[in-house]
């Protein structure tokens, strides 16, 4: 079976590590930095996947020589060691990276169209910012070897602060603007994708549930599962004024991601999630 390392035990490698079905999972213990080109060659891995990083917009305002160093400066230095030690034994490691898709500011382009994996970045805050200065110095060391992978507000059934339906939980009123959303299941689907292929594996990825829904249609969902009271619509102007750094509103776009993973409807998704959500909350109570 082929050997895979998976840095990160946030909500995308948790459930990579759980759910990737075929290969020989190793989730990786210690820092980003800690695999070293000798821990390559004792491992010689297929592919490491980094699903690490900071994600909290606020604590990386406030943390922000720690949130470079996090997402940007560990996971290059890391792909340089993989590129090095590829020459070095001829060999093929592969690199999975999870960046998002709020290295954008939309919902949509200039050209007001769904921003695809070539769109020209606006970040909106530090977070984007490293990761999309992230992305490109990992597109620019050699492309060959690496797959940049851009999911946008990630939803499953786990109960976590990091699960998008966590959070929508939160807040008596949503904004009802299009926003593309990914489920850990099109994010592992995708990954076992990508892990088999044997060419055209690499490069640039959106990652998304098809269509697009919003944060009120979110909540409302929520509610007829009886997990909230009924939203009510608050503009982006007003949440402007109170939440900092700046939410971003992103519609993705990917032909070529569409035409290999063929996306189910996000709504179809949402439905999902929830009903397994709604089931996990029941059973966390019970323990309690």
């Amino acid at each position: 079976m082929k050997r895979i390392v998976i840095i990160g035990r946030g909500q995308v490698g948790s459930a990579l590590a759980s759910g990737l079905q075929g290969f020989e999972i190793i989730q990786w213990e210690g820092d980003i930095a800690e695999l070293s080109a000798i821990a390559l060659d004792e491992l010689s891995p297929f592919a490491i996947i980094n699903a690490a990083g900071k994600t909290d917009l606020a604590w990386c305002e406030a943390n922000a020589l720690e949130t470079v160093r996090s997402n940007l400066e560990a996971p290059v230095e890391l792909y340089e060691r993989i590129v090095t030690h590829n020459k070095k034994n001829q060999a093929a490691i592969r690199f999975l990276h999870f960046s998002s898709g709020c290295i954008w500011d939309g919902p949509y382009d200039g050209e007001g169209k769904p921003f695809t994996p070539t769109s020209p970045v606006s970040p909106a805050c530090l977070y984007s910012w490293t990761k999309a200065a992230g992305d490109a110095l990992l597109l620019q060391r050699s492309a060959e070897s690496v797959a940049v992978l851009r999911p946008r507000q990630v939803f499953s059934s786990i109960v976590s602060p990091r699960n998008t339906l966590s959070k929508l939980l939160r807040y008596p009123g949503l904004i009802d603007t299009p926003n593309s959303m990914s489920s850990v299941a099109v994010i592992i689907r995708t990954v076992e994708t990508l892990l088999t292929m044997e060419t055209g594996w690499n490069g640039s990825w959106n990652i998304y549930d098809k269509g697009h829904t919003t944060p009120f249609r979110v909540g409302e969902l929520l509610a007829e599962a009886g997990l909230r009271d009924m939203p009510h619509r608050i503009t982006k102007d007003a949440l402007d004024t109170w939440h900092r750094p700046k939410r971003v509103d992103v519609i993705l776009y990917d032909e070529h991601f569409e035409r290999v993973i063929a996306p189910n409807p996000v709504e179809d998704e949402l439905r999902n999630a929830i009903e397994a959500y709604k089931s996990a909350l029941l059973e966390v109570s019970t323990v309690r």
